[in-house]
């Protein structure tokens, strides 16, 4: 019986420790598993869910490399960070918001955020009423919408990836917010905006979607720069929509470059449009745009207007090169401007005169019986920009070369000041109409090729303001052909100085001799009264 007991003792110690050990690794693996973290209280999670009601405003949640299947619902101001955005993944599973963001200055980045509902406006990332927020270096995939910014303002999305998505991000009654250098791609509408204005769009790449890259729908005063839009059904698509500036995007290998319904008072300027293979632009119903500066290339039809009248067109450069495309606008029942007035277009196809050699030809460009370019440019058009002192300056050419490393060079110490530029060699002999702000060079002009041959330059055009500056040129051998120009040095007897100081030495010559000529007569007259005084004491 003793050894009977004995054994049992024995045996249950044995269980005992065996217990014992098995469950401190136990414990260890489960808490490995927790693989979500608040960085600034050090507890870890199971679920992103679970850390985010347990965190305290201004608090990070880090969550490292797996799928979560959640529904994330961010209601308190705090980052959400991943691993990495490739191997961290949000999957909702395809239902609902996969993130739900209704608290301010939220930051999300580095997920991979997928699966949402295919219903109403479920997203990959729901903004509402939300502002200050930023969703940056994510990857957003199958959604309905990848992002949807709804009634919530003020916030950034920079640097995401959103691919195959229905929408790729949507902004509904949207203000003030900033979207840029995402990728878009392989989603039916890249950017759609709704009743939306004051956004900022640049540095996007949009390509391969099915129906609109950007479509724009009763919304006004949002600026699309710096874009790439290229391989969509529709570029630009802006229906009911007015005072939005299009500015310096690449549009290219659409169907249609700029699709404008119902759509005025926009600016559309700098833009690259080229390869488009139905239209470059089309404007229905569209007033009072002004389209400048764009270079509109080997689209298979340049520009078409329908009932579109008072748009401003000109300074662009209307270039085929292709059999199949064609450079001359269509227009019906469309009445429009094709020059400022002092200057138009220039138009590849066109052969016209400058007997007075001022970069504008002298003859009319007929679009139309009631559509003209009055003042066709001879050579393409190209703008360049420069930043002095916090100010923009816009420097123009008209030109039969390429203009390339432009540079404004400002000497303080001795008051000089260069635009210096190079340009190619297109044949022998080259010209250039160059407008040049008095602020940063003033008249009269010195031109320079290569630094030490004079050319003569004539001033065409003078508005008190800028003066355009016209001059011919032959093209170097065997070195790249460069051009200055420079404030004009001239002989102190032609500066305003030297006969300001001429003109007050003669006044005060003139005022000497009034004072000595005055001084002498009251010095006569003063004798003349001694005299009279004298000769009637006498008689007395």
């Amino acid at each position: 019986m003793k050894l009977k007991k004995t054994s049992l003792l024995i045996i249950s110690i044995i269980l005992i420790v065996f217990f014992v050990i098995n469950a401190v690794p136990l414990k260890t693996y489960g808490q490995e598993n927790l693989r979500v973290q608040n960085l600034n209280t050090g507890k870890k999670y199971e679920t992103i869910q679970e850390a985010i009601n347990a965190a305290n405003i201004g608090n990070t949640i880090y969550v490292r490399n797996g799928t979560y299947y959640e529904h994330v619902v961010v209601n308190k101001t705090i980052s959400l960070v991943g691993e990495n955005k490739s191997n961290t993944i949000i999957d909702g599973k395809g239902s609902g918001n996969v993130i739900s963001v209704t608290a301010d200055d939220v930051n999300i980045r580095g997920f991979t955020i997928q699966s949402s509902g295919w219903t109403i406006s479920q997203s990959g990332v729901h903004v509402y009423h939300s502002s200050g927020n930023k969703i940056s270096d994510n990857a957003l995939r199958n959604n309905l919408y990848g992002i949807h910014l709804y009634y919530s303002g003020e916030n950034t999305v920079v640097n995401n990836t959103i691919l195959d998505n229905r929408y790729g991000i949507s902004l509904t009654s949207a203000t003030n917010n900033v979207v840029s250098n995402n990728n878009f791609s392989h989603n039916p509408d890249g950017i759609w905006l709704s009743f939306s204005g004051y956004n900022v769009f640049s540095g996007n790449n949009i390509s391969s979607s099915t129906f609109n890259a950007v479509s724009l729908s009763t919304s006004t005063n949002n600026v699309f720069s710096n874009n790439t839009v290229s391989n969509n059904v529709y570029g630009f698509r802006s229906t009911f929509c007015g005072y939005s500036t299009f500015s310096d995007n690449n549009v290219s290998k659409n169907e249609q470059g700029f699709s404008f319904s119902g759509s005025s008072y926009n600016t559309i300027s700098g833009n690259n449009i080229c390869y488009n293979t139905v239209y470059g632009v089309w404007l229905g119903a569209s007033s009072d745009n002004v389209f400048a500066n764009n270079y509109v290339m080997n689209n298979r039809e340049s520009f078409r207007l329908e009932t579109s009248e008072d748009n401003i067109i000109y300074h662009n450069n209307f270039i085929n090169t292709q059999a199949d495309t064609t450079q001359q606008p269509s227009c019906f029942d469309s009445v429009n401007f094709w020059d400022n007035g002092v200057e138009g277009n220039y138009w590849s196809s066109h052969n016209g005169a400058d007997e007075n050699r001022d970069g504008i030809s002298d003859e009319v460009y007929i679009i139309d019986e009631k559509n003209r370019d009055s003042h066709p440019l001879m050579a393409i058009f190209t703008q360049f920009k420069i930043t002095v002192d916090n100010k923009v300056y816009a420097i123009d050419f008209v030109s039969n070369s390429t203009i390339s490393s432009f540079q404004y060079l400002h000497y303080p110490a001795n008051r000089t000041a260069v635009l210096t530029f190079q340009v190619n060699n297109t044949g022998e002999k080259g010209f250039c109409r160059i407008g040049v702000p008095h602020t940063l060079v003033e008249p009269p002009y010195a031109v320079a090729l290569n630094h030490n041959v004079s050319l003569y330059g004539r001033i065409v055009h003078n508005n008190g303001t800028h003066s355009w500056l016209y001059f011919m040129y032959y093209y170097s051998e065997h070195k790249s052909t460069i051009i200055t120009v420079s404030s004009q040095e001239l002989p102190m007897w032609h500066q305003l100085w030297f006969w300001t100081i001429i003109g007050l030495m003669i006044v005060v010559v003139i005022l000497l001799l009034v004072v000595i000529r005055y001084r002498r007569i009251c010095s006569e007259q003063k004798k003349v009264i001694e005299a009279y005084e004298l000769k009637m004491r006498v008689r007395e």
